[in-house]
């Protein structure tokens, strides 16, 4: 299916409908005058299955999702979990996006002609309660058709494995090579939802999922016990879905908890996957945050809070001193959730041990918090079916309990019932935290005098199609092949090396921090001083990724002084990163 003449070939005869046809006779024509651009790409380069499942354009030919490829990813994954289960099934939740129900269907169609039992969201779900479901319904297997923050020319399938975490090895590969033995379009049977079949082997989700789901959080330790129910009532809260799956739940969840006074922002709370009020549906872009923040004012809240399309994600922006509202990026979100649980571990009984899960591109400040308040802490690749595939692990043992687990791109979990990132959970925490320490940014300042002063930054480049793939491998291959120790970026010498992809550590590093971590195209330089550059490809856009976490090499004394050391920490940063470009041939 690879040979790019017979991919676009196959999508000019049956069973593709004759518009379908007709698109890919004209790719063909081009291809063969040896033209290139999109309209080739989409009937010649695959959408990869990879590790997360498949993400893309929408649009029809084999690199596009359609319910052509998202069939047969489909039919690849569940045959793959029939084979390993004798009585196979599958949960399917969808986001807000352009024909993810539809997609979602197709998917419950194929699983159901391969006998297959589903349980289906009937209405737009958030990705966190998908990955609960798969657990309360003791399935097999689940799958959620969604493209996270993506524009809305995109959508998604991914898949996830009986525990609700997404695929790891060995299961990953086996799918994918199972995925990619489907060169038959014709084997890829679409069944309509009015199918006898289809309404044999497919019923809905109840409403029992998520009230067990809030039953668990209710005794997962993330309630403070100082609060009284009036504190929860007095804070004023507003909240945007950004036009996704979490305006619903997420409103009865925090009402639920006492927290009363939510307001949603009126022009983003309903699905609607055009996104018709942001450039970027994500939490992370202070665009994004714009309509929140200007409904904040009106309602004269606390603080406001973003989720993305299927709310995995979370961001929020509070009051600072002077009454305005401050965005606090990933790294800060996560630090106060670790500071906040690893001191109310320390300060409690203790029967077992608290383990904190990372990603080795989330700043190195939740490493000294764990370690101060004696909390085991482990370090994965960036995605969190790392983070899931370490408290799978936890499960099995008789010592350990997982605490939290958390990504810099605004992803965290708080809770061991979950696999995966869960904007809920996370946001009652927040407002826990809000509501009991009642300014974040001092709560900040004082995790920076207590364990060090740290800022990270995030670049990305975008490098599209087969030229910026390349670029991408030269970048990274030149950096493997240079000699880097004892280098010096700006102010600081390059001490140690880390290559998750030959899994050799150079200087300082040490081989421990492979432990675990299946093979991966990342390169990490450890400057002095507690400092570190990272640098990989993304896994989901045509993008590479410069991820910087840098502590203060003055220790501020007071809260005055932070400000700026930050300044200077941020201008030494963005130095820094110009530097590493420069060594890695993309600047």
């Amino acid at each position: 299916m690879n040979h790019p003449e017979s991919s676009i070939l196959a999508w000019t005869q049956d069973p593709f409908p004759e518009k379908t046809r007709q698109e890919a006779a004209l790719a063909l024509q081009k291809f063969k005058k040896g033209k290139s651009g999109l309209e080739v790409e989409a009937f010649s380069v695959p959408l990869e299955f990879g590790t997360g499942g498949m993400r893309g354009r929408l649009g029809n030919g084999i690199g596009r999702m359609n319910e052509f490829t998202v069939g047969r990813a489909a039919l690849g994954f569940v045959s793959y979990l029939a084979k390993k289960t004798k009585k196979a099934s599958i949960v399917i939740a969808y986001d807000s996006r352009r024909r993810s129900k539809e997609f979602a269907e197709v998917t419950a169609g194929i699983a159901a002609y391969l006998g297959v039992k589903v349980v289906i969201f009937e209405e737009v779900t958030p990705t966190p309660l998908l990955s609960y479901a798969i657990r309360y319904y003791k399935a097999s297997g689940g799958v959620v058709i969604t493209a996270s923050h993506n524009p809305p020319d995109y959508n998604g399938f991914k898949a996830y494995l009986a525990d609700g975490g997404q695929l790891v090895p060995p299961d990953d590969k086996k799918i994918i090579s199972q995925i990619e033995s489907i060169t038959d379009w014709k084997k890829i049977s679409i069944l309509s939802p009015k199918d006898p079949l289809y309404k044999k082997m497919v019923k809905p989700a109840g409403k029992d999922c998520f009230t067990s789901y809030k039953k668990e959080l209710s005794k997962a330790g993330i309630l403070s016990s100082i609060l009284k129910p009036k504190d929860r009532a007095a804070l004023k809260v507003v909240y945007s879905p950004l036009h996704g799956t979490g305006g619903k739940s997420m409103k009865e969840l925090l009402n639920g908890f006492g927290y009363k006074n939510v307001f949603l922002v009126p022009e983003q709370k309903d699905p609607n996957g055009e996104f018709p009020t942001v450039k970027f549906p994500n939490p992370e872009e202070p665009e994004a945050m714009e309509l929140s923040r200007k409904f904040a004012i009106q309602k004269k809240a606390d603080a406001f809070i973003a989720t993305d399309p299927d709310a995995d994600r979370l961001g929020i922006g509070v009051k600072n001193g002077k009454g305005d509202y401050v965005l606090l990026n990933g790294n800060q979100i996560g630090s106060i959730m670790a500071a906040y649980l690893c001191e109310s571990y320390a300060a409690g009984k203790k029967k077992k041990k608290a383990v904190l899960v990372k990603t080795i591109v989330t700043t190195d400040l939740q490493e000294i918090i764990a370690r101060k308040n004696k909390v085991k802490y482990k370090n994965v690749l960036t995605g969190f079916k790392f983070i899931a595939q370490v408290m799978a692990k936890i499960d099995k043992s008789k010592t350990d309990f997982f605490l939290f687990g958390g990504e810099e791109s605004f992803g965290y979990l708080p809770v061991s019932f979950v696999r995966d990132k869960d904007s809920l959970s996370s946001a009652l925490l927040l407002l826990e935290i809000l509501t009991v320490k009642k300014d974040l940014l001092q709560f900040m300042d004082e995790i920076y005098l207590k364990y060090g002063l740290f800022q990270e930054s995030l670049k990305s480049l975008t490098l599209e199609g087969s030229a910026g793939k390349e670029k991408i491998q030269k970048s990274l291959e030149s950096l493997r092949t240079s000699d880097l120790l004892g280098k010096t970026i700006h102010q600081r010498k390059i001490i140690g090396i880390l290559d998750y992809k030959t899994q050799v550590a150079k200087g300082s590093a040490s081989n421990s921090a492979f432990t675990g971590c299946p093979s991966s195209d990342v390169i990490q330089v450890i400057l002095e001083g507690n400092a570190k550059l990272t640098i990989r490809p993304s896994g989901t856009e045509p993008k590479i990724k410069i991820y910087s976490s840098f502590q203060s090499l003055i220790v501020p004394k007071s809260k005055e002084e932070i400000q700026n050391l930050t300044k200077n920490l941020l201008s030494e940063i963005k130095a820094s990163e110009e530097i590493f470009l420069q060594l890695a041939g993309l600047s």
